[in-house]
């Protein structure tokens, strides 16, 4: 009896005491009323991480890229509507640089830089 108790002390520990690495699960970015509209209006985010707008006005807004309004580009991603408190996750994108604005109020614009891979503050 003696015996089973040490290993699962023992196994509880190492298991606890495991290192990790702690990932967040999405890129905030949040839809203001005031300038610069989103925020953060800049994001750089790993390639393939998920990215959250979350609508935190009382209008609806949209979430287009600008590929998407030029012709022979390539449209990335266009979320659609995005009601009050409302909030949409895109689950990532390929590395790059992707300018997007509201369609419904045109002067809200933002950027996503996507690159390659994550760096992380234990890595450097």
């Amino acid at each position: 009896m003696k015996t089973r108790m040490i290993i699962a002390i023992v196994s509880l520990g190492l298991f606890t005491a495991w290192p990790t690495t702690a990932t967040p699960l999405y890129t905030a970015i949040v839809i203001d009323s005031r300038s610069p509209y989103f925020v953060q209006k800049s994001a750089t985010v790993a390639s393939g991480a998920p990215i959250r707008w979350e609508n935190s006005t009382p209008t609806e807004h949209t979430i287009t890229h600008l590929g998407c309004l030029e012709n022979g580009n390539a449209c990335a991603f266009d979320l659609g509507i995005v009601l009050p408190s409302g909030r949409f996750t895109l689950p990532g994108l390929v590395h790059g640089r992707y300018l997007y604005l509201c369609r419904i109020h045109p002067i809200m614009h933002g950027v996503i830089t996507v690159t390659e891979s994550a760096t992380f503050p234990s890595q450097l």
